[in-house]
């Protein structure tokens, strides 16, 4: 264990999951169980954090960010099928410039809402999947994301081919069978 600890504190239902600092992967399955929430949390400094939570609306995702925001190693975030938080509840998940991946497929959101994407300077890893209300019009967020590398955009019903293109940037892998 390093010689620090990041303090994560919450009253909220979470599953926290670490993966070594050295061995960073985009795949959430490659990440560890580490706790549950709620409860207080050390958590070591070689080591990357991910967080899921499940059955959030704006109040617990404001909080949730709000929590995490101090948290440095924070790099994974999975919010998918939180179909309970809208645009202005995803407002607060822009705070967390630290994240590397986010996971919000299945949420209530639409191309407003995308509107915090490019707050997040180091995102490699956007899953938009089945986002249902969201459009080519929200390429330009994501377009504003310098590092990002994969975007997958499965199941987004209203986004069809030429506004696939708007999305398309030198170096950003889309997946949208």
């Amino acid at each position: 264990m390093g010689e620090n600890s990041f303090r994560l504190e919450t009253e909220l239902d979470i599953v926290l999951y670490t993966i070594p600092v050295e061995s960073v992967s985009s795949r959430w399955l490659d990440w560890l169980e580490y706790d549950r929430g709620p409860g207080i949390f050390h958590i070591p400094d070689d080591v990357y954090l991910g967080v899921r939570a499940q059955g959030l609306h704006d109040t617990e995702i404001r909080k949730l960010a709000a929590e995490l925001k101090p948290v440095e190693n924070l790099r994974y975030l999975n919010l998918t099928e939180n179909r309970g938080i809208t645009n202005e509840g995803m407002a607060a998940v822009g705070t967390l410039r630290q994240l590397r991946y986010l996971n919000i497929g299945a949420c209530d959101v639409n191309n407003q809402g995308m509107a915090f994407l490019p707050n997040l300077v180091n995102l490699e890893y956007l899953n938009l999947s089945y986002c249902n209300r969201i459009t080519e019009k929200t390429a330009p967020f994501t377009q504003k994301l310098p590092k990002l590398k994969y975007l997958d955009l499965q199941g987004c019903i209203k986004i069809n081919t030429g506004g696939l293109k708007k999305f398309e940037k030198k170096g950003l892998t889309i997946y949208k069978p």
